[in-house]
């Protein structure tokens, strides 16, 4: 398994609206293509961190190209920008999960 780790500092008066066009546009577009969201979560700080799962990275591609290829992220785009900026700045980052020490 491979893990996708994306940060967004977001607009704090936009937040909302960053919250449900995420909800309403992208995460069903997403999921029709076999994403996994493991998680979701709004720091105190005003960041929005989602995390998700891969088989592997030839999986993520094939996935990506298929998101790419779909003509809903365009329409998706299109709405978003009549919300205004939902975030300010975005870090991605891919992770692959290694064994844990035993505890004795």
């Amino acid at each position: 398994m491979i893990y996708r780790l994306r940060i967004y500092k977001a607009v704090p008066e936009n937040l909302p609206a960053f919250h449900d066009f995420f909800r309403d546009h992208l995460l069903p577009i997403q999921e029709r293509h076999g994403a996994r969201l493991v998680g979701r979560w709004e720091t105190e700080d005003g960041r929005v961190v989602a995390i998700w799962e891969y088989d592997d990275r030839a999986a993520y591609e094939r996935l990506n190209s298929a998101v790419v290829a779909d003509p809903a992220p365009g329409v998706a785009q299109k709405y978003r920008a009549t919300l205004g900026p939902l975030f300010m700045e975005r870090e991605e980052v891919f992770m692959n999960r290694i064994p844990t020490a035993k505890r004795f």
